[in-house]
């Protein structure tokens, strides 16, 4: 059994060590190919690991916004490919969107994993906002911002304005430090009181992120619980993905993974 799991988060790499784990005990014979953007570092998995996503298989021809698709279609053809699992990312909807686009056209068996958003206690002080045009402009009565939202906030550091310094985490920007804001690369998981000390530091007044659930990154939630100071939350965004069947636990989707082998061997 052929799979391609499309990751990227711990989630994923839980997902992977438990299909290895089940093709080294022979209850499924499982042809792991784990599947990352590049961005991040390459995980320490006995498997194939492909990097740099799909548009890189798209022909000269292919309609501009359609690389993606049409180099997954390739790759998944290319390499028979019998079950796709997402375990991307919940802000990935590119990669989502494809994977549920082309495998439903290659009637190809797609198990998503939906982790649960985080949910605010009455401790909390939560700002939901849909758009991060939405976000800056809630942002507009602080004056330090912790900004963990990835590349839309490294698109802006020309425009912040006079009265704001932003303490900025991204994965992909060398630390640095300028006059309107300071910059720290970085790839969690962050501890809470790793959190707490980067904010004090910081003089943090207002933490900005997305409701990215699961542990590995909530520190900072707790951390602003700690401090009394509020949250930003940008909302998930909403999709039109239908095809493919969805789990919020890990353990769930292995037992589908083992169900649907067994189906295929009657």
């Amino acid at each position: 059994m052929k799979v391609l799991l499309l990751g990227g988060t711990r989630d994923a790499l839980t997902i992977a060590n438990q299909l290895l784990a089940l093709n080294e005990s022979g209850e499924v014979p499982v042809d792991l190919i784990y599947s990352v953007a590049g961005l991040l570092r390459k995980p320490s998995l006995n498997c194939s690991i492909h990097q740099g996503g799909f548009s890189q298989f798209a022909d000269a021809a292919t309609v501009p916004g359609k690389q993606s698709q049409h180099g997954l279609r390739y790759f998944l053809q290319q390499q028979a490919i019998d079950c796709v699992i997402d375990a991307t990312h919940p802000y990935a909807v590119n990669i989502s969107h494809s994977a549920s686009e082309v495998c439903e056209s290659l009637h190809l068996p797609l198990l998503v994993y939906c982790r649960p958003p985080w949910q605010a206690t009455k401790e909390d002080q939560w700002i939901g906002v849909s758009l991060w045009a939405h976000a800056k402009q809630a942002m507009g009565p602080f004056q330090r911002p912790f900004v963990t939202i990835g590349r839309s906030a490294l698109d802006e550091l020309d425009s912040i304005p006079a009265h704001q310094f932003w303490i900025i985490r991204s994965a992909i920007a060398p630390h640095e430090e300028q006059a309107r804001y300071r910059i720290y690369q970085a790839i969690g998981p962050f501890s809470e009181e790793q959190e707490l000390a980067l904010m004090q530091a910081n003089q943090v007044d207002v933490v900005v992120c997305k409701n990215s659930g699961g542990t590995a990154v909530d520190g900072k939630l707790k951390a602003a619980r700690r401090l009394r100071i509020p949250v930003i939350m940008l909302n998930r965004p909403v999709t039109d993905m239908h095809y493919g069947n969805r789990y919020c636990q890990p353990r769930d989707l292995i037992s589908a993974v083992v169900n649907n082998y067994k189906r295929t061997q009657t």
